[in-house]
């Protein structure tokens, strides 16, 4: 799954997008950043539209000055026209929405520099998106099965506990990397006991079936809803 970063060329906009491709990198989520991959001389707009293409989102980093870029208005244009999902990522509070995308609701981070709890936000997103969802939910799985480390785990399993549901071919898929990964079996643990992760999401799962949980409610409401800021930490 490739998603593409829309962002403002400066050093503040270049922070946020690399800092946001790496924490959704563990995720299993591919990104696309335009200015990395085009080549000096190569023609900007074709290649821009053929890496758009080829994403399934458009994720707006819309750090300070962001509204007032032609190209990442254009790029914002080019997704509503093809009817790509597109995400909102206010990061400066004073960068609102515009256009088409107005009506949707932004994406607002509780703390903009904690570039893994936005990579969980948009994980999130793009499960419920229902031109992504089964695109991500499968690359959520594929993600959890070859994960390399307790966080990531975490990260992911965090993620999955905010669907209204898992089939029973995904529950088959997690019983199966619990099983063969020891990264995903012992990766949550209570009072210093390790605990199969398959436990602790159906508990969570169980949890979010008796709440409705709305998009659009600011992320630190989402918080508190889900039991606190799935931080660097074990889950509880």
């Amino acid at each position: 799954m490739q998603v593409f970063l829309s962002h403002r060329e400066n050093e503040e906009g270049e922070k946020y997008a690399l800092a946001l491709r790496e924490e959704l990198a563990i995720l299993g989520v591919d990104t696309i950043i335009a200015s990395h991959l085009i080549h000096p001389g190569a023609d900007w707009a074709k290649e821009l539209l053929e890496h758009l293409e080829v994403s399934s989102a458009l994720l707006c980093i819309a750090s300070r000055g962001y509204t007032d870029s032609a190209w990442c208005q254009q790029e914002i244009g080019w997704a509503i026209g093809r009817n790509t999902p597109a995400l909102w990522i206010r990061y400066d509070s004073a960068e609102h929405s515009t256009g088409f995308l107005k009506s949707k609701q932004d994406f607002i981070p509780s703390e903009p520099l904690d570039e893994a709890e936005i990579a969980r936000g948009v994980g999130t997103w793009l499960a419920m998106e229902p031109r992504t969802r089964e695109e991500t939910r499968a690359t959520l799985l594929r993600a959890l099965t070859f994960s390399s480390t307790y966080q990531q785990t975490r990260d992911i399993a965090h993620v999955l506990a905010t669907l209204d549901s898992l089939t029973d071919d995904e529950w088959k898929q997690i019983d199966d990397a619990a099983a063969n990964n020891r990264q995903v079996r012992d990766a949550i643990s209570y009072s210093n006991r390790a605990k199969p992760v398959t436990e602790w999401l159906r508990r969570e799962l169980n949890k979010s079936a008796k709440r409705d949980w709305t998009w659009n409610l600011p992320l630190a409401v989402h918080q508190r809803r889900r039991g606190g800021r799935a931080s660097r930490r074990d889950p509880r």
